[in-house]
């Protein structure tokens, strides 16, 4: 995650879209066996570039809200632990904390709105015909589990780290 952090806007969503078409084709074989590879390669492509089109263009927006505080592991490292490093830019870091609040926020009622429908149908398709839709299942489950933990802790996190801001340049006004 660290190197996806590093490389350009552009770059990150080329690489997304790589990867995910070659899951897409790998998959594709068990879901869809009838499908030719020379089919299976164009739709893997296709499928591949809107993916990579459309975070390409989410990352962007979310380093362009972080600012270039928000790009560097130590952030990510700081949030994990709440704690603000002693020698920071207060302005630059309150406005990562708070664009990483914003973000975080809709997430509270979006994990289970998102994650439970699409564990019940993923469920409901493993009884109904495919096995293969319990990996699916199994998968939004740690999703939902993941999004559930990290999330509020995210959230109490960055607050006492905005706390801890307002702290600093409070006492950075009385000292001057």
């Amino acid at each position: 995650m660290g190197l996806m952090k590093q490389v350009p806007t552009w770059m990150a969503g080329v690489i997304m879209a790589v990867m995910f078409a070659g899951a897409w084709f790998g998959v594709t074989f068990i879901t869809t066996p009838e499908l030719g590879v020379g089919a299976r390669a164009l739709l893997s492509i296709i499928v591949g570039a809107f993916y990579g089109i459309f975070m390409g263009i989410w990352v962007g927006r979310t380093r362009r809200a972080h600012g270039r505080v928000g790009q560097r592991p130590e952030f990510s490292k700081a949030v994990r632990l709440g704690t603000v490093p002693s020698d920071v830019d207060i302005a630059d870091w309150r406005r990562a904390l708070q664009s990483r609040q914003q973000q975080y926020r809709p997430l509270r009622w979006l994990a289970p709105v998102l994650y439970l429908p699409m564990t019940a149908l993923a469920i409901w398709l493993a009884v109904t015909g495919e096995p293969l839709f319990w990996f699916g299942a199994a998968f939004f489950i740690a999703i939902f589990v993941i999004t559930v933990v990290t999330t509020p802790r995210v959230l109490r996190n960055t607050a006492t780290m905005l706390t801890e801001l307002d702290r600093r340049e409070a006492t950075q006004h009385f000292t001057q």
